[in-house]
């Protein structure tokens, strides 16, 4: 991460998606990684998905059971593709 300007995430895309088992989803630890994928000069999407209850969304063929949480999910990769396609286009431009 130092120096800042050499940090390989500089000016890249991210999205902090958060799994746990408990009720929260992992909520403080995705603040916690916005934070420092930003200070080491990221681009962080300004999206939130946590994942409550871990161990019991998910069938055993790897499929999410929420859609709602699996709707999300889309939503916040199609925003991550989004970004590296514009960031992708900017430098071929």
């Amino acid at each position: 991460s130092r120096p800042l300007e050499d940090s390989p995430l500089r000016n890249k895309p991210a999205v902090v998606i958060g799994a746990s088992t408990g009720m929260f989803g992992a909520v403080w630890a995705q603040a916690e990684t916005r934070k420092v994928l930003g200070a080491i000069g990221a681009r962080v999407i300004d999206r939130e998905l946590p994942v409550p209850t871990a161990h019991e969304q998910f069938h055993e063929s790897g499929k999410l059971l929420d859609e709602e949480i699996e709707a999300e999910l889309v939503i916040s990769l199609d925003a991550l593709r989004d970004a590296v396609d514009a960031r992708a286009a900017r430098a071929l431009g």
